[in-house]
């Protein structure tokens, strides 16, 4: 859709506001996820015994939420697919009461003995073992966290200024919410906010006037690996799958801020991928709107 020399600009914007943003709103960001960290680890520290007594009791204090910490706690730190399998129950958000003994015992197992010797040995640690235990803790811990959210609020971001335009531009919003298993789930005419669209979530499917289905995904990126993964084998592993379910039906567009590799730009291009930028959505109505 776009030429080279078009990609080229609207990337090197994109990146321009996307440092300007992280030096405007990154360091409270952390701070903020930083401090909120520490008190949950040292939470956890304080139910578990500094982690002397990791029990199915404890995991179920707070069942979304302890077990991403236990998971830190390892040494190595354990992935969740590596948890699961570990377990050898279903994948899980929470740690349900059936599959916490399980759950338990893995972290036992694990425990780092480099950051936590005195679990080992069977002793209360010392005051200054259990910061420096608490500190290498929360670092990475907080990083997962802060990188999270940072993505999680750039997507309600971009979601929310697409569907602003497309109410602009006279789309009507659907609010039902069943999954879209056939073009004409969706009105003609309207769009809806984070939905399963052939059994992958779409964060914004619109249906255009001329029956078609425009599959919109908001996408961030902070480095060129990241947006290839982000643009590639999200955006691009969707459109495969939604073009296998509605053949011409439908097609499949991203909307993207951050930083992306000018290669997977054009790869995505290649893959039928229709890119739009969140700094100019002006497109993006052109686009929909001409579809009559």
């Amino acid at each position: 859709m776009w030429d080279d020399d078009r990609l080229a600009a609207d990337r090197q914007r994109a990146i321009d506001n996307f440092v300007a943003e992280r030096k405007a709103a990154d360091s409270a960001l952390w701070a903020a996820k930083f401090d909120e960290t520490r008190s949950l680890v040292m939470n956890v520290f304080a139910a578990t015994n500094n982690l002397r007594s990791i029990t199915s009791d404890s995991l179920l204090v707070e069942p979304g939420m302890w077990w991403h910490v236990l998971r830190y706690c390892c040494g190595p730190p354990v992935s969740e697919e590596d948890l699961w399998t570990y377990v050898g129950g279903p994948k899980f958000k929470k740690v349900s009461m059936h599959w916490a003994e399980h759950t338990a015992e893995v972290f036992r197992v694990f425990i780092d003995a480099v950051r936590f010797p005195w679990v080992g040995a069977g002793r209360d640690p010392t005051p200054s073992e259990l910061e420096r235990a608490l500190d290498a803790t929360v670092m990475p811990l907080a990083q997962q966290r802060f990188a999270t959210a940072g993505r999680g609020r750039a997507s309600r971001r971009q979601e929310a200024a697409v569907a602003a335009v497309l109410a602009t531009a006279g789309f009507d919003r659907d609010v039902e919410r069943r999954p879209i298993t056939t073009i004409d789930v969706l009105p003609r005419g309207s769009y809806s906010r984070e939905r399963l669209l052939a059994g992958d979530k779409c964060d914004v499917p619109l249906r255009l006037r001329d029956g078609r289905i425009l599959a919109i995904e908001c996408k961030s990126s902070n480095g060129p690996k990241n947006g290839w993964k982000r643009l590639i084998r999200e955006v691009g592993g969707k459109a495969d799958g939604w073009r296998r379910s509605f053949g011409e039906q439908v097609m499949t567009a991203a909307v993207l801020a951050g930083v992306y590799d000018l290669s997977a730009l054009k790869g995505a291009h290649t893959r039928g991928v229709i890119l739009f930028w969140e700094h100019d959505l002006g497109p993006l109505v052109e686009f929909a709107t001409s579809a009559e």
